[in-house]
């Protein structure tokens, strides 16, 4: 005897892939000058998708670090389109 299942999916829901692997994702710092103030960014590589900007190189380099080491969105493919500010 099955369960039911208690989520409803709607038209136009996409489900994460389970049939195929995703890239390995990493994430590196990079500096950038916008207009007159030097911002580093975090950006998630295979897709060079900017995830956050800091005005400080530490800050940025910490959050690169922590993702290069627990991959938290290694599963979905990649940060999710509405979590990252550009490409």
């Amino acid at each position: 005897m099955s369960k039911k299942q208690k989520v409803k999916f709607h038209r136009g829901d996409r489900r994460p892939r389970q049939d195929k692997e995703y890239p390995e994702l990493s994430y590196i710092t990079k500096m950038k000058k916008k207009r007159r103030k030097i911002i580093w960014q975090v950006i998630e590589s295979p897709e060079n998708i900017v995830i956050s900007e800091h005005f400080f190189e530490e800050d940025a380099q910490r959050i690169a670090d922590f993702q290069n080491k627990h991959k938290v969105w290694q599963n979905n493919g990649g940060i999710p389109r509405f979590l990252f500010i550009r490409i």
